[in-house]
Order: C-alpha cells, then sequence, then structure tokens
C-alpha cells in the first residue's frame, strides 16, 4: 500500500516533450499574475514558439494537439507541391503540409531540428512541417505591435497579433485562417 508521502510525481525523462511543455503552460498559468481585471487570456497565456525560415511563429496551446518528429509521409499524386503527402499517426491518416512552402512557394529543407506542429479541427488533425520548435513564450501587452505594417505580406492573412521583444518579431499564427483558406483547402492541380 502506498501513499501520497510515497508516490512521487512521474519521471520527467518518461513524458512526451509535448507533455513537458503543457505541464510549463499550466505552471506559468497558475502563477501568472493578473495585471488588470479585464486582462485577455491571450496576454497571460503561453503560446508555442517556432521558427519558420526568418519568421518567429506563435501558435495558440489550443490549437496544437502534439509535435512528432517527422514521421514517413506517402507521397499522394496530383496535389500541390506544398502536400508532402499522408502519414499514419498512432493509427490515423493525417496530412503534412509543408508550411512555407504555401506560404511563400520555397520548400523547407528537412533539417535534423525539423519538426511536424499537429493542428486539430474538429475530428481531422494536420500536419505543418516546420524548421524548429523553440518552445514556449510569455508576451504581455506592452509588446504587442499597435498595427501588423511590418507584416511580411505573404503572412498577413495568417497573422492575428504581432509582439516585438529583445529586437525580434513573434507573430501569433491563426490557424483557423489558414484551414480555412480555400486555397489550403484545395491541394488538387
Amino acid at each position: 500500500m502506498t501513499d501520497a508521502a510515497t508516490t512521487s510525481p512521474a519521471d520527467p525523462l518518461s513524458l512526451h516533450p509535448f507533455d513537458i511543455l503543457l505541464q510549463l503552460d499550466q505552471r506559468v498559468r497558475e502563477r501568472a499574475p493578473v495585471v488588470a481585471v479585464n486582462a485577455q487570456l491571450s496576454e497571460i497565456r503561453g503560446r508555442l514558439a517556432l521558427r519558420l525560415g526568418s519568421w518567429n511563429l506563435l501558435f495558440s496551446m489550443d490549437d496544437v494537439a502534439e509535435i512528432i518528429p517527422v514521421p514517413r509521409v506517402t507521397r499522394v499524386p496530383g496535389v500541390k507541391r506544398w502536400l508532402l503527402g499522408i502519414a499514419n499517426l498512432r493509427g490515423k491518416v493525417i496530412s503534412v503540409s509543408d508550411l512555407r512552402d504555401f506560404l511563400i512557394g520555397r520548400p523547407t529543407a528537412q533539417l535534423p531540428g525539423s519538426q511536424i506542429v499537429v493542428v486539430r479541427v474538429g475530428e481531422w488533425d494536420y500536419g505543418l512541417l516546420v524548421d524548429e520548435v523553440v518552445g514556449m513564450r510569455h508576451f504581455g501587452p506592452q509588446h504587442r505591435l499597435p498595427t501588423l505594417d511590418t507584416v511580411d505580406e505573404s503572412l498577413r492573412p495568417y497573422t492575428a497579433e504581432a509582439f516585438l521583444h529583445d529586437n525580434q518579431y513573434w507573430l501569433v499564427f491563426n490557424t483557423s485562417a489558414l484551414l480555412a483558406d480555400p486555397r489550403f483547402a484545395n491541394a488538387a492541380n
């Protein structure tokens, strides 16, 4: 028989990296001071930070189902180049797209740090190839840019807001806008 005093929390080395990020996000949210009664959750809650070429993107943790290494992808004939194909994710078939190739027409060079960010909409999962997952980032209202004028035109339709911190721009990527885009939904040639 064990009691609370003799049981220990799960070994962090046995946890999936995505689970560790969720635990860190939860701890930060529990300790984050609420600076105003009307403070938005997005100003307190961390976002998943990743790199895509020269861009620093932030994904809402509500949109991200998981982060996985680049799986074996099966090409699908008759689709645009940015749709890399389909992959088996624990028995579930997901599409895998090269996000940079979709946005600017230049394929992502798959490097050892490349990963797939799996975003979920309803019952559907979509894999997005990115250069690197950086971790969690938190920004307050003092870092928010008042306009999106400095955001690259190819990213503006998918940028919800932008932040400037330590001379680096961080763009909040709107995955709902991406998945609702008819160009993304219709990958057939």
